[in-house]
C-alpha cells in the first residue's frame, strides 16, 4: 500500500482552502506550513500568466528524512506515510537538511520537528485528508498507488504526471497534472524582491537573490511562496572548526608521537600536548553538537534508539571510540608508559584512523542531506580531512614552542602543512567540478552564485586566502621563535 496525491492543477484556483484546513486540523504554528501554494508568473503585461502550484510532503518511497534521523522519530508506515513520532525527536533538525521539499520544519514551542503525515488520525477512520476534503474544486486526490484500481493509479495511467524533484531518487508519491514547470522546479524560476501581496521574507541577501535569477535565466517568476528558515548556524560551523582541530591534532601529531624515531627528540609535555589537546577539542565539538540539538535532554536516545543507517549516528560511534582512544594515549603517556613495538603501531594506527573518520564522517552525513546539493559534492569528506591536516598541523605548531619542542616541530610538521595547503588549494579549486550524480544543474548554479556572485569574496577570502595565509603566517612566526630561540 502506498498512499499519496494525485494534484490536478486544470483544476486549482490558488485559494488556500488547503492551507487553511491543515493548518486547523493539525494546529500547525504560525509562520510553519504543511502544504502551501506557491504561485508564480510568465509572460509581460499586458500577457501574463499566473500558475498555482500545491506543495507539501511527497510521502516519497525512499524517503531521505527517515534514513537520516538518528533516532528513528521518523518511520515509513505500511499504509506508505511518512510519520513522524514527536515524543521521539531530539530536535536534531538532520531530517530537514535532508529533504528535497523543504516540507519539515520545527515547532519551536515544543522543540520537535513537524509534518504532513496525511492526515493519518483521519484515514485510520476511513476519511480523507482535511485539505482534500476542503478543496472546492476537487483538485487534490488522495488514494493508493499500489491499488490499480484506485482514482490515483488510473489517472497516473491515462495522463502524463510529474512529480517534484524526481533527480533526487526519493520517490516522491506526489504527483502533478498541469501543472506550471515553474511551480516544481525551482531551476524554472526567478525571484523577485517582493511578493504580490507583501515584502520578501528572505533568508538570503538581496544580492544573492539576484544573483540566483540571473544564473537561472528563467522567464517566469516567483510571486508568492512561504518562508523556510535555515535549519543550522552557528554551532554547527564551530563543532566543524573544533571537530577539524581535533582529528587534525592527532593526525598531524602521530609525526611526533611514539613510536616514531621523532619521539625521542620531544618532551614528555610536548608528547602529551598532542592527545591532551585534541581530546579538549573532541570535548568541545560534543558540547556543540548537543548544545544545537532543539531538544538536549533526549540526546541519550542516540544511545539507547539509534538508527545504524544515519551517519549521525555513525558519527557518533566514531567521536567515541576516538575520544576513548585519545584517554588511552593521555593515560599512558601521563604514567610513562612505554608505548613501543607491536602495541605502539597497534594504537597509532588504531587512533589514526578514529581521527581521520572523525574529520571525515561529516562529508558522508552531508551526502545524506538530499536537500542541500552543494553539501552533497564528492569526496567532501577527503576534503574535510585535508582540512583536519592543516588545522591540527597549524595548531601544533603554534602550541609546541611554548613547550620548549619548535624546533622539533617545525622539522616534522612544516612539510605536512605545505603539502596539505596545497592538497586544500587545488580540492577547492576543483569543487566546481564534483557535483552530485544527477544533481548536476542544481550544483553548477549554487557554485557559480558561491564563486562569482556577491558571496564570492568571502568565499575566496576565506577558502583560500584566510585558509592557506594565515597558516603560513604561522609558520612564519614559529620560524623566527625558534631562530630566535
Amino acid at each position: 500500500m502506498q498512499l499519496g496525491f494525485v494534484i490536478d492543477h486544470s483544476r486549482c484556483i490558488g485559494c488556500h482552502a488547503c492551507t487553511v484546513a491543515c493548518k486547523s486540523e493539525n494546529q500547525v504554528p504560525l509562520g510553519s506550513f504543511r502544504t502551501w501554494v506557491k504561485y508564480t508568473e510568465a509572460g509581460e503585461f499586458p500577457s501574463v500568466r499566473r500558475s498555482f502550484a500545491v506543495l507539501r510532503c511527497n510521502q516519497c518511497s525512499d524517503p531521505p528524512c527517515v534514513t537520516i534521523c538518528p533516532v528513528n522519530a521518523l518511520e515509513k508506515r505500511p499504509d506508505g506515510i511518512v510519520d513522524i513520532d514527536s515524543r521521539i525527536c531530539i530536535g536534531c533538525k538532520a531530517c530537514m537538511q535532508g529533504c528535497p521539499y523543504d516540507a519539515l520544519y520545527l515547532n519551536e514551542d515544543h522543540g520537535t520537528v513537524e509534518k504532513c503525515h496525511f492526515c493519518a488520525h483521519r484515514v485510520e477512520k476511513g476519511l480523507a485528508p482535511a485539505c482534500a476534503v476542503v478543496c472546492p474544486t476537487e483538485a487534490i486526490i488522495p488514494g493508493d498507488f499500489h491499488d490499480p484500481q484506485s482514482l490515483v493509479s488510473q489517472l497516473r495511467e491515462d495522463h502524463d504526471l510529474t512529480a517534484r524533484k524526481s533527480e533526487a531518487e526519493t520517490g516522491p508519491n506526489v504527483l502533478y497534472r498541469d501543472v506550471a514547470p515553474a511551480g516544481i522546479d525551482p531551476q524554472a524560476t526567478q525571484t523577485g524582491g517582493s511578493f504580490i501581496w507583501s515584502d520578501r521574507r528572505s533568508n538570503l541577501h538581496p544580492d544573492v537573490e539576484l544573483a540566483r535569477s540571473m544564473e537561472t535565466r528563467a522567464e517566469a517568476r516567483t510571486v508568492y511562496d512561504v518562508d523556510h528558515k535555515p535549519a543550522w548556524g552557528g554551532k554547527i560551523t564551530g563543532y566543524l572548526l573544533t571537530k577539524s582541530l581535533s582529528a587534525g591534532a592527532f593526525l598531524a601529531g602521530c609525526a611526533v608521537l611514539p613510536p616514531h624515531s621523532a619521539a625521542s627528540a620531544m618532551s614528555p609535555y610536548g608528547m602529551l600536548a598532542v592527545p591532551a589537546l585534541a581530546l579538549a577539542f573532541l570535548a568541545l565539538t560534543m558540547v556543540l553538537l548537543v548544545a544545537d540539538l532543539k531538544r538536549p535532554d533526549r540526546f541519550y536516545l542516540i544511545l539507547i534508539r539509534p538508527n545504524p543507517r544515519s551517519w549521525l549516528v555513525r558519527g557518533t560511534w566514531i567521536l567515541t571510540a576516538y575520544g576513548l582512544l585519545l584517554a588511552l594515549w593521555t593515560w599512558l603517556l601521563v604514567r610513562g608508559h612505554p608505548i613501543q613495538g607491536a602495541l605502539g603501531h597497534t594504537l597509532i594506527t588504531a587512533t589514526w584512523v578514529a581521527g581521520a573518520l572523525s574529520a571525515g564522517y561529516t562529508g558522508w552525513l552531508f551526502g545524506q542531506a538530499r536537500g542541500r546539493v552543494m553539501w552533497m559534492r564528492r569526496f567532501l569528506w577527503l576534503h574535510l580531512i585535508i582540512q583536519a591536516l592543516v588545522a591540527g598541523s597549524a595548531g601544533l605548531l603554534l602550541l609546541l614552542p611554548a613547550l620548549g619542542d619548535g624546533q622539533t616541530a617545525e622539522i616534522e610538521l612544516t612539510p605536512l602543512l605545505m603539502v596539505s595547503l596545497a592538497l586544500h588549494l587545488v580540492v577547492t579549486l576543483l569543487e566546481g567540478r564534483l557535483a552530485p550524480k544527477g544533481r548536476e544543474a542544481e550544483y553548477r548554479q549554487a557554485m557559480a552564485i558561491l564563486h562569482r556572485g556577491p558571496m564570492a569574496g568571502a568565499h575566496w577570502f576565506a577558502g583560500v586566502g584566510a585558509g592557506i595565509l594565515v597558516p603560513l603566517l604561522l609558520l612564519r612566526v614559529l620560524q623566527s621563535l625558534c631562530q630566535a630561540l
